[in-house]
């Protein structure tokens, strides 16, 4: 969802190089040579893509992370989530446990759309869909 399914620039690649300062900027046809380091980066899970400044940021964080390959971008995306998410202190690993931390409320939150959970089910629901005997567990959040 993040990366349109594939299909957004931060799945398909953006380059990115460094200005004279060192700094990071887009690779565009005018600024092309007057850049170095100049990589495409990859950005599977949308991490750092930031809201009104996504497509920028997300691939300047792809760049500071060395995902210059889809392998790169989904191996460090997942290690991301593992350690910020499933394995932190709220043990965050649900959808619903990423988006809305019983917990602490509104932290670490992996996306801002109100929706997002709800809207990743039919992709998971797809997948499982693909398995002889998948075994489900379900964890239902109970508040006080």
């Amino acid at each position: 969802m993040e990366t349109g399914h594939g299909d957004s620039d931060l799945a398909t690649g953006i380059k990115v190089g460094k200005n004279s300062k060192e700094e990071l900027v887009l690779v565009t046809n005018n600024n092309q040579s007057n850049l170095t380091d100049i990589r495409t980066t990859y950005n599977m899970f949308g991490i750092g893509a930031v809201d009104g400044d996504a497509h920028r940021q997300g691939a300047f964080r792809a760049y500071r992370e060395g995902w210059f390959s889809p392998e790169a971008a989904i191996i460090g995306g997942a290690k991301f989530i593992g350690e910020r998410y499933i394995h932190n202190a709220y043990n965050q690993d649900t959808l619903y446990k990423m988006r809305w931390n019983p917990a602490n409320p509104g932290y670490p939150q992996y996306a801002t759309d109100i929706g997002w959970a709800v809207k990743q089910v039919d992709q998971i629901k797809k997948m499982y869909s693909l398995l002889d005997n998948p075994l489900l567990h379900f964890n239902i959040i109970r508040y006080k």
